[in-house]
């Protein structure tokens, strides 16, 4: 998505934020929801407080040229057994536009680099040199609403080994509202209802570490510097229901909206 901010004043607005917090970089530090133990222990953990940048994240990196992964937040948990989760995220008060945000997220198998590693992000030497590799339109980020995609931290020197880059392995995505707000891109599955609060229920066959984005799901939006509040939720559902198998390496994932099946 080619947003109306001059793309020159965005790259100077990112090359600022990395020199005043490193927490720009994709990182978990209070979003890590432990693990999880589906149809063993009934656990539910709400993580409030956090705020994402911008109103586009998500959507953006639901087309060709990707995303950028620092209008996401990136949350994280742990299967301790394949089994059920319910994933509810809503906007809510904090940041410089308050609860104001339609939310959309997507799950993915995998973790960035964490502690004591160095941190990941779009714009490390090895990061560009991989998007640069895929070849097609120029890219303005790493992040991938709908497909797999990867990352890395500036540790790594030319010649690059791709091996070192992070890999998040796509499952799913819910989204608030409708095509009118996050755009017309394939397998999108929104609630239908733009109201600031989505919410799925997936069925995840693998123990292992997950990775959650979530962001603005305001296709075509402009709020570079606004922050908006949200509040995330993952519950475990003790029984999975009918599962809907994605053929990706032997994972399944059950996505269904509040109100319904998604169709």
């Amino acid at each position: 998505m080619t947003n109306p901010l001059p793309k020159v004043v965005a790259v100077a607005t990112f090359a600022l934020a990395v020199v005043q917090s490193a927490s720009a970089h994709i990182g978990y530090t209070n979003r890590n929801f432990g693990i999880l133990e589906p149809g063993v222990v009934a656990k539910s953990v709400t993580i409030g407080a956090q705020t994402v940048t911008g109103d586009y994240g998500w959507a953006d990196g639901t087309d060709g040229d990707f995303g950028d992964s620092h209008k996401t937040r990136a949350f994280r948990f742990t299967l301790a057994n394949p089994g059920s989760v319910m994933v509810t995220v809503s906007g809510a008060a904090g940041g410089t536009r308050g609860a104001a945000l339609l939310p959309a997220f997507s799950i993915y198998f995998g973790l960035a680099h964490v502690a004591p590693a160095v941190a990941d992000h779009d714009f490390s030497n090895i990061s560009q040199d991989y998007l640069l590799s895929l070849g097609g339109v120029a890219k303005e980020g790493c992040f991938v609403a709908l497909g797999d995609w990867k990352v890395g931290n500036d540790t790594s020197v030319a010649p690059f080994d791709y091996a070192e880059l992070s890999s998040f392995a796509y499952l799913a995505n819910a989204a608030d509202g409708n095509a009118t707000n996050y755009g017309s891109a394939s397998g999108i599955h929104g609630d239908g209802v733009a109201d600031g609060t989505v919410s799925g229920t997936f069925y995840l066959s693998a123990a292992g570490d997950y990775s959650m984005f979530v962001g603005g799901a305001l296709y075509g939006g402009t709020d570079v510097l606004g922050t908006y509040g949200i509040t995330t939720t993952i519950g475990v559902v003790p029984e999975p229901g009918s599962i809907l198998l994605i053929g990706l390496a032997g994972f399944g994932v059950m996505a269904r909206r509040r109100s319904g099946l998604w169709k």
